[in-house]
């Protein structure tokens, strides 16, 4: 699938009115779009390469906000978010509660409302205020320089850090491909762990995005489970996890490091300073199996800006 066919299909999660608007855009803009931010009674905000810009009534992007640009109520943030699960809020509950939803094509929504809870457990989210739709892409390519530095001579384990939309999962997606794929003809036993549904876009098992021939792919299991069951079933050469964040987590990786697996992750930082107060990090880098972490940059998609021994961030 094309990243132009992919921007129609989160496009076409939206309501009709919005739908058409965004898929009239030419493909230029569609290429350019990153994240549609709608909010209650405020301007739709659609974050593109060039940063904020607003979508206009008369169907066109500017980054110059006035009241022409369009607005968002009540009624429609429900009627988004309500479209966005298929109209079955319940069978969507687990990732609404967490925060967000996955939609086809491996696109994400993160969904801001009201939370209900019962004995200390989010059960559901009202009053919907706010909806981030992020755009998923495929960019084939996008891991070569990281292939190049990091597993050109075999396999190894990487962490890839970064601030959001800096590209973490377009990255590991590509990656994937390159690993298990026959671009490098080495077809390395590759299981993934998908817990939101990016990295495969998975509709109904089958992969929308191209995760090479030698890959498995567990999609919505907790990180912990699927690495588990990752270990004890598919004897993997690599691993690949994305936005790997508890120490349960951390915990898996260390078992399936013991084991002699190999893993690529990807965590949240935003620079070198934040990469050495994360405790996540630092446990698993003590392993000894991590040899880089590799920084991207949150100017440019993917584009590597430092690449850090672990020596550096455990001094």
């Amino acid at each position: 699938m094309d990243n132009i066919k992919r921007f129609d299909l989160a496009a076409g999660s939206l309501t009709p009115v919005l739908s058409s608007m965004l898929t009239a855009l030419d493909e230029g803009d569609k290429s350019r779009i990153r994240e549609i931010r709608m909010r209650c009674r405020k301007p739709i905000v659609v974050i593109t390469d060039k940063g904020a810009e607003f979508l206009t009534c008369g169907g066109r992007l500017t980054p110059l906000y006035s009241e022409l640009c369009v607005k968002t109520d009540e009624k429609e943030m429900n009627g988004i978010f309500r479209r966005m699960c298929n109209y079955s809020v319940h069978s969507f509950g687990d990732g609404i509660n967490k925060g967000y939803i996955t939609l086809a094509g491996g696109h994400r929504a993160g969904v801001a409302g009201t939370a209900v809870a019962e004995k200390g457990q989010i059960t559901a989210v009202r009053d919907i205020s706010a909806i981030n739709l992020r755009i998923a892409r495929e960019i084939k390519g996008a891991a070569n320089e990281i292939y190049k530095a990091e597993f050109a001579e075999g396999l190894k384990s990487v962490i890839i850090a970064g601030p959001p939309s800096s590209g973490k999962t377009t990255v590991l997606r590509d990656l994937i491909r390159q690993l298990s794929g026959a671009e490098r003809g080495r077809f390395y036993k590759t299981f993934v762990c998908d817990e939101r549904g990016e990295l495969a876009a998975a509709v109904s098992g089958i992969e929308q995005n191209d995760m090479g021939i030698n890959s498995d792919i567990l999609t919505s299991y907790p990180k912990y489970e699927s690495i588990m069951i990752g270990l004890r079933s598919f004897s993997p050469d690599i691993i690949v996890c994305d936005e790997v964040a508890s120490e349960d987590e951390a915990g898996a990786v260390e078992t399936g490091v013991n084991s002699g697996v190999h893993f690529a992750l990807s965590i949240h930082a935003r620079d070198e300073r934040e990469l050495k107060t994360k405790p996540v990090l630092r446990r698993l880098l003590e392993t000894g199996a991590f040899s880089d972490v590799i920084l991207l940059s949150g100017i440019h998609t993917g584009r590597t800006e430092k690449i850090m021994g672990a020596g550096d961030i455990l001094a």
